[in-house]
């Protein structure tokens, strides 16, 4: 057994609720909440867009077809790949201080795990623990490994969902089934042969929110096997390696000589529906939008699929720095204004005018770590400065029920927000899983 991998295994296999910091508590239920919101929000706002659906968005047009076939692909082991691509697709979802996608995959794999444990058990007043337990667990080893990859940055190399998220997930998993240390390490073990997803594909395509569903949904399956008896290689070093090339991992990097968990107090979240990185720069704009701005500079850490003057649909536009400043400069930073029908993307007239406004400054040197990187932005109304301000990514905290609710507006039909911040984390997965997969 590799040493990295037993010692990873080790401190999955260990992580007890009650024994983290309150601080780590508050990040993650924060993070377990904005995941469950996301899968949400995709349900109810985004399946129009994917061909994965489970029931027709018409009810009078049954799904057929291929259309059907690619539904049933998603519909085992609870159905977590079909939330978690549609999770993926809401773009709000918390990320660790690597910068991976690792809580929105570990929530849903950890709930669908914890219904398992339900189901043998029945229900048990340590649901939430058990579950908080597990996502805890699944962020440190998805933020471990990252930190293993010492030559990629963002955009390069396979995308964070398809890799570090698919191992939080059965980190996460392998931890509520309560699996031993040696178990624990196989089922990361069988999830690093599941990782997968170019990074040249991610969130700006399409195909890029499937990395989500196939992360959350392989990294079920691995725990599972592992539970079961089964294994892979555990040469970390080669399977890393083969993934983000030689020179590239460090495996000294995983374990440490601190066992100590640290990824929870340094997730960052988004508040927006775009690219993590741009985050910072609507929340920056939003002191200045009670009335539109004329011109906008940014200087932001080199993130080159950000540099997107001209987005073709939403997906592109969530991911262009230009297109969202734009959308926070003109005033309007609502859920609604960064979503949108399939098809060329139509920028309100405010945001039009003011993309051709946006100048992009990008430094190949400056640090792109969330816990390290910095951005400014400069805003201009009436010829005069307005805006002049420089913020750090490790800024952007956790959010609450108030937060999601003017995400979700302008209204909340389902009674989301009250069964997401209002109850157990169970009873918010099955609100979701109501909602899409009946």
């Amino acid at each position: 057994m590799s040493d990295e991998l037993l010692a990873l295994g080790e401190i999955v296999a260990g992580t007890e609720w009650a024994s983290a910091p309150l601080a780590q508590q508050c990040a993650i239920d924060q993070g377990i909440r904005a995941s469950l919101l996301c899968a949400l929000l995709g349900v109810e706002r985004e399946q129009a867009v994917w061909p994965y659906g489970i029931h027709p968005v018409d009810p009078a047009k049954p799904i057929t077809g291929a259309a059907a076939l690619l539904g049933g692909l998603f519909t085992p082991l609870d159905g977590v790949g079909y939330l978690g691509t549609l999770a993926g697709a809401a773009d709000l979802d918390p990320m660790d201080p690597g910068p991976s996608h690792t809580v929105l995959p570990a929530t849903l794999a950890a709930c669908a795990a914890r219904r398992a444990v339900q189901a043998e058990v029945g229900r048990d007043s340590r649901d939430d623990a058990e579950i908080g337990a597990g996502v805890l667990a699944g962020v440190e080893a998805g933020w471990r490994l990252r930190r293993a990859i010492t030559g990629a940055r963002p955009g390069l190399g396979f995308h964070s969902p398809g890799v570090f998220g698919t191992l939080a997930a059965a980190a996460a998993a392998a931890r509520v089934l309560r699996l031993d240390a040696v178990q624990c390490s196989q089922a990361m073990a069988i999830a690093l042969t599941r990782a997968s997803g170019l990074a040249i594909n991610s969130a700006a395509s399409m195909i890029g929110m499937t990395h989500f569903g196939w992360g959350t949904l392989h990294g079920l399956e691995a725990a599972l096997l592992a539970a079961h008896g089964w294994s892979a290689s555990i040469d970390l070093q080669k399977a890393l390696s083969t993934l983000f090339g030689e020179g590239n991992v460090g495996l000294d990097r995983i374990a440490g000589d601190d066992p100590r968990l640290s990824a929870a107090t340094g997730l960052v979240f988004k508040h927006y529906p775009c690219n993590i990185y741009t985050n910072l720069l609507v929340k920056m704009l939003a002191g200045v939008n009670e009335s539109p701005v004329e011109r906008i500079h940014v200087r932001m850490p080199w993130i080159p699929h950000l540099d997107c003057p001209a987005p073709r649909d939403v997906r592109q536009a969530r991911n262009s720095a230009q297109a969202v400043v734009a959308i926070a400069g003109a005033g309007d930073t609502s859920y609604a204004a960064f979503s949108g029908p399939p098809g060329p993307w139509a920028p309100a007239p405010g945001v039009k005018r003011l993309l051709e406004n946006v100048e992009l400054e990008m430094d190949k040197n400056a640090p792109t770590k969330l816990n390290e990187a910095v951005l400014a932005v400069r805003a201009w109304r009436g010829g005069q400065l307005v805006l002049d301000a420089q913020g750090s990514m490790r800024d952007l905290k956790g959010w609450g029920r108030e937060h999601a609710q003017r995400l979700i507006e302008p209204s909340d039909p389902h009674a989301g927000i009250e069964a997401l911040y209002g109850r157990g984390y169970l009873d918010g997965y099955a609100h979701v899983k109501a909602r899409g997969i009946s």
